[in-house]
Formats: structure tokens, C-alpha cells, sequence
């Protein structure tokens, strides 16, 4: 079957599935947010996982998506780490707009460099994810679904900027936690991949439906 034809079909049926969480005020979807399959395989991991805390590296329609679900649920919390102070205050009034601050919060994490960092490429600064996600970790628990979606990696000299999310945040994972990396159609999620499978025991697997993505899971 073609591939093109395939993502189609596939992020048709997704949408049809979302449209219970898209009920509410309208959500803003860019060429950079997750494909609506990949929203829809984290939300199915979500529910059939039991995932309860979960972390975002970037924030968007999907960490709106996620806290009405777990709204809806009635358990389950998330925190985003966003690099943007605009997008960041954005999507903080939309969850308070909708009632949702006591399910997910959107931190804001300046880039600064990072010890976990490939070739100096800056990160989230670590000392506000270190206080924001140990305080989140201590609260909830160890984190069971980790969504790599951010800092953009696409500029020049930022191909590896999403590396550091596994080695800096592994400290903070559940056993058996699922993690998923977007934008893997290009060569550096590939390498990425890979290296959390070498260095930090991570299974990861490329989605077959064209969502850009790999899932994968700590050993449990």
C-alpha cells in the first residue's frame, strides 16, 4: 500500500477517535505538532498502561489533549517543560481557561547548556528541571510516559538537541516507562534512538504508520 496513502487513512482514523477530546475550545494544530496517530498511540498507552505522570519535553495541543483526558479519567498528572515563554503562557491559560491547572503545567525552561548535552548543544536549563521535575516526581510518583517533543532540533547545529531527555531524566523514570521521540524522520532521531538504546537500556521501535515517531520502554 502507499505510504502517503497509508499516513492519510491513518491520521484520518485518528482524528475520528480524538473527537471526544476535541470538544472543547478550539486548539491550534501546526505542521509541528504531533500527528494525530501519534497522539492517539501515547493515549492509548496512556489508558491501557494506567500511565499516571506523566513529562513533556515541549508543550502544545497534545499537553491539552492529555489533561483533558486524565480529567476525564479522574487520575493522572503532567508537567511540560517549554523553551518558550510565550508558547508557554499560552498553553498555561488555555488549561486554566478549561480548568485543567490541577492536571498539567506547563514549566518554562530556558535553553542553557546542559552535562548531558552532544557536542555542547544546549538543553533545558538543569536547574529548573531538576527543581521543577523532582518536586513533580516527588508529588506523583516516578514519571511512567516520557513525550520527547522538544527543544526544536531542526536548525543547524542543533541536530541532537533532544538527546539529553532520557540521560537527564532517567533518575526520574519508572520502571517499564514508555518513551517517545517525535520527528525520527530525520537522521538525527535515528542516531538519538539508538544511542538511548545503548546507553540506557531503551527497546525503541520506529511507528509503522508514518507518524514521524519511536515508541519504546525501560525494562521493567
Amino acid at each position: 500500500m502507499d505510504t502517503q496513502f497509508l499516513r492519510a487513512f491513518y491520521d484520518l482514523a485518528s482524528w475520528i477517535r480524538l473527537s471526544p477530546l476535541l470538544n472543547g475550545p478550539y486548539l491550534p494544530f501546526s505542521a509541528w505538532s504531533l500527528r494525530p496517530g501519534a497522539l492517539i498511540k501515547l493515549l492509548d498507552d496512556i489508558a491501557l498502561g494506567d500511565r499516571k505522570v506523566l513529562v513533556e519535553c515541549g508543550s502544545g495541543t497534545s499537553t491539552i489533549v492529555f489533561a483533558r483526558y486524565l480529567a476525564q479519567r479522574g487520575h493522572g498528572n503532567v508537567l511540560s517543560l517549554e523553551h518558550d515563554e510565550k508558547w508557554a503562557r499560552w498553553v498555561n491559560d488555555q488549561l486554566a481557561q478549561e480548568g485543567l491547572t490541577d492536571v498539567a503545567r506547563v514549566v518554562h525552561a530556558p535553553l542553557a547548556e546542559h552535562p548531558a548535552a552532544v557536542k555542547r548543544v544546549e538543553w533545558y536549563e538543569p536547574a529548573v528541571v531538576e527543581d521543577e521535575v523532582g518536586a513533580f516526581t516527588d508529588k506523583h510518583g516516578k514519571i511512567d510516559l516520557l513525550l520527547v517533543d522538544g527543544p526544536p532540533g531542526w536548525e543547524q547545529g542543533r541536530k541532537m538537541a533532544r538527546y539529553p531527555a532520557v540521560p537527564a531524566l532517567k533518575d526520574h523514570l519508572a520502571p517499564g516507562a514508555t518513551v517517545m521521540l517525535d520527528d525520527v524522520n530525520r537522521s538525527e532521531g535515528v542516531e538519538i534512538t539508538k544511542r538511548w538504546e545503548d546507553e540506557c537500556g531503551l527497546t525503541m521501535q520506529l511507528d509503522p504508520y508514518g507518524t514521524r515517531t519511536a515508541f519504546g520502554n525501560l525494562p521493567g
